[in-house]
């Protein structure tokens, strides 16, 4: 397992961004305190994904792309695209030391 960071460093509302394995990644709390990471590359061309704690949503700036932040699902995609795929979802432990680990 590789350790990402500790619960009580990632603050309600905020993001991290971490590399494993050479691939990028975000880690999210969103505001209602929920902790979830996903692969920050934007299935479509690539873009890299980013939080929006405003919006309660991640976003993919290069086509507007947007996905929610619970189970990584689209919410929302340029009428360039006929399909979007939904971002990769990935399986975390929290520790009894509250240590934020990628499984």
């Amino acid at each position: 397992m590789k350790k990402i960071t500790d619960v009580k460093d990632l603050k309600r509302g905020a993001s991290i961004n971490f590399e494993h394995e050479g691939k990028s990644y975000i880690l999210v709390k969103t505001n209602n305190g929920r902790i979830v990471a996903y692969n920050s590359v934007c299935p479509h061309e690539g873009g890299e994904i980013v939080w929006d704690g405003a919006l309660n949503k991640l976003l993919c700036e290069c086509h507007l792309s947007i996905f929610n932040v619970d189970d990584g699902s689209v919410y929302k995609f340029s009428s360039v695209f006929d399909k979007m795929d939904n971002l990769t979802g990935l399986k975390l432990k929290i520790d009894d030391n509250q240590d934020i680990f990628l499984i």
